[in-house]
């Protein structure tokens, strides 16, 4: 049984199925092994089928607070944190949520039921993770996240996801700079016009801030469309035209502070 544990222990967060192929498919020598870890005191099960390996000098403690980053990343394989979850591990959330976002790849053929552990709730999404991921280390743990410059597009695309178009533009008010090549190479992941239509705005916005040459502004002005372009596609009415990209602003939103 200690060579599952060391097998599994750098890992923190394990699931059956893990274990399940360590053991080559056998269920009872599985079964045992988590009722032997759990037992004494070396494992703690989160839900049906996670549990988390506690390091050594936790052994003794009767429940261990895990860290949400790493139940999240690794309660299913190759989950991916992401939208304002990202947001809020990479520090520029504007407000703290109990909630945890992991991406799963399109692949999966049905979304893992959400579930709730010490205070958080863990919700999935499927979504395109060929593109904006790159690695945290926590705690000696590698967690797959939403890089900075996905996150903005993804919020312009997507602000239900950020808890609102408020949310999310009071959070990437702190950023101080992004990888704007990087930015626009993920660009055509998304319907063009409006996407660089919200871009054009948002990175006009914080030209300075983020050192935005005109050279990008123009690649996106390329792409204006005839049809005016919402900011919040569900908010049509209270907004302001923005001329130059064609953009309808909620006047709510023209008020917060740069």
């Amino acid at each position: 049984m200690s060579k599952v544990y060391k097998k599994f222990a750098p890992q923190k967060v394990v699931r059956r199925k893990q274990v399940l192929d360590y053991f080559s498919g056998n269920t009872e020598r599985t079964n045992a092994a988590l009722r032997w870890l759990t037992g004494s005191g070396k494992a703690q099960r989160i839900k049906t089928g996670l549990y988390y390996f506690k390091q050594p000098d936790e052994w003794y403690k009767d429940e261990v607070f895990i860290s949400q980053w790493i139940v999240a990343s690794n309660a299913v394989q190759n989950g991916v944190i992401g939208y304002h979850s990202a947001l809020h591990l990479l520090g520029y959330a504007y407000s703290e949520v109990k909630d945890v976002q992991t991406v799963i790849g399109r692949d999966y053929s049905r979304v893992p039921r959400a579930f709730t552990y010490q205070g958080v709730n863990y919700k999935y999404f499927r979504d395109d993770l060929s593109y904006g991921i790159t690695l945290n280390i926590l705690a000696d743990t590698k967690v797959k996240i939403f890089d900075i410059e996905r996150v903005v597009l993804e919020g312009l695309m997507q602000p239900n996801k950020f808890y609102g178009m408020a949310e999310f533009l009071n959070s990437v008010n702190d950023i101080k700079w992004l990888d704007l090549d990087h930015l626009f190479e993920m660009v055509d992941n998304y319907p063009l016009p409006s996407v660089s239509m919200r871009l054009g705005w948002l990175l006009e916005k914080y030209k300075r801030k983020w050192y935005v040459e005109d050279s990008y502004l123009k690649k996106l002005r390329a792409n204006r469309p005839e049809d005016r372009v919402f900011l919040v596609n569900r908010q049509r009415n209270g907004n302001v035209l923005h001329k130059t990209w064609n953009l309808m602003v909620s006047k709510n939103l023209l008020t917060l502070e740069e």
